[in-house]
């Protein structure tokens, strides 16, 4: 699993995930804490890893 503070594009994410799996390691999913929604959902289905947000930005935008 890759961990995420808070993932914009994903961009860094998919770069572990790649480094990751070159080393022969098997990702099951990138968990972040809060998702920005800035297309990190669609890059991650694009790489073929699952993706999960704990939070999204909307949700401290709203408070």
């Amino acid at each position: 699993m890759i961990l995420e503070d808070v993932t914009t594009t994903g961009g860094s994410a998919i770069q572990a995930v790649r480094v990751v799996r070159e080393e022969g390691a098997n990702v099951v999913m990138v968990l972040s804490v809060v998702d920005r929604r800035e297309g990190a959902e669609a890059s991650f289905a694009a790489e073929n890893v699952p993706f999960r947000a704990l939070f999204t930005a909307d949700e401290f935008l709203k408070a």
